[in-house]
């Protein structure tokens, strides 16, 4: 078993409002642990109980009323279709290829679950890029830990997490002692590669960036975007890259078919390291510089282009005049955004 995709999620069964409603007649007790409410919550019994078999996060729900947290928890038969389900092939990195026997990637993706303090929903509103407790750069690698994009507006309240994947809150604001839990459809997806992302999401022209970058020797290329912190990559859509970089793939272990792509190196003016730039970070006027690669068969280092961020009435931002089509797409080592050309 590996972990999966919630992308390709297809529930057996429908919950009924019912079968979301606490299994009492009483109100909800005030101020209970976190395990005595959830005995009120059966629907999530199996996702819960992973919570508090784990060492780490459970010597948090217990010291919670000092270091008080905010828990997003999915129900549990989306969970146990997601323990359930192969990996489709192809993919590349530590988070996707690891078992979900690894007990240490299993204890931090309920990390990845959990942000510091208590937030009820009245806390979110539009978009925001929160930091959760997800932080071991075994499998991801941006500053202070990885983010999960919470959007709420009067008819909408999510979650976004790996690979533009949304979980929408069923039941928010249920409050333990030191803790707020909000109840999600479906689970979190974890951050994958870039290159992975590439594949699920087929971003063509991920390809070629991430192999060209890996197949350089450490002392030639500027950075490996697959393992380096905190990278934004604007990546453009795929009849774009089509036309520049045809018949280009890339399979498991980073291995690159195609036709060089000459063009990708110009492309790769559009990755920008060592920040992490959400759209909430790109603003009117904003002017940062990518990084270029070298050119093939030369070690030379590309000055980088300098990206100027625009933005618009209607809410668009667009980045050296090309329109943002696909946002925040996030990844293990930062974030994506998807360029109209």
């Amino acid at each position: 078993m590996h972990l999966y995709l919630p992308l390709l999620f297809t529930l057996s069964a429908t919950l009924t409002t019912a079968q979301l409603t606490p299994n009492s007649t009483s109100q909800l007790p005030t101020n209970a642990s976190f395990q005595d409410l959830i005995a009120y919550l059966p629907f999530i019994n199996t996702t819960a109980s992973f919570f508090l078999a784990d060492p780490r996060a459970s010597n948090q729900l217990a010291t919670a009323p000092s270091n008080p947290v905010t828990i997003f928890i999915d129900l549990d038969l989306p969970y146990q279709q997601f323990l359930e389900t192969p990996l489709p092939p192809g993919l590349a990195g530590e988070t996707e290829n690891a078992s979900v026997s690894n007990e240490a990637l299993q204890s931090d993706l309920l990390q990845y679950l959990q942000i510091d303090g208590v937030r009820p929903s009245t806390t979110f509103n539009g978009t925001q890029f929160l930091q959760t407790r997800f932080n071991d750069t075994t499998y991801e690698n941006v500053t202070g830990g990885e983010r999960i994009e919470v959007f709420r507006n009067e008819t909408n309240f999510y979650i976004g997490t790996g690979i533009n994947f949304k979980s929408n809150v069923l039941i928010p604001d249920l409050t333990f002692a030191g803790g707020i839990l909000h109840i999600v459809d479906t689970p979190f997806a974890p951050p994958y590669s870039i290159a992975s992302t590439g594949i699920v999401l087929n971003i063509s022209i991920l390809a070629p960036i991430t192999a060209q970058l890996y197949q350089y020797p450490q002392t030639q290329a500027p950075l490996n975007i697959s393992t380096a912190p905190d990278i934004t990559v604007f990546a453009v859509q795929n009849s774009v890259a089509d036309t520049l970089c045809p018949n280009t793939t890339i399979g498991s272990n980073y291995n690159y078919t195609g036709t060089y792509c000459s063009d990708a190196a110009q492309l790769s003016n559009y990755i920008v390291p060592g920040q992490v730039l959400y759209s909430t970070n790109l603003t009117n006027g904003v002017v940062t510089a990518g990084t270029a690669l070298p050119a093939r068969g030369n070690a030379s280092v590309g000055a980088g282009a300098p990206l100027v961020v625009t933005t618009d009435s209607n809410g668009d931002i667009f980045v050296n005049n090309s329109r943002i089509i696909q946002r925040d797409i996030i990844t293990s080592n930062g974030v994506v955004q998807v360029l109209e050309r």
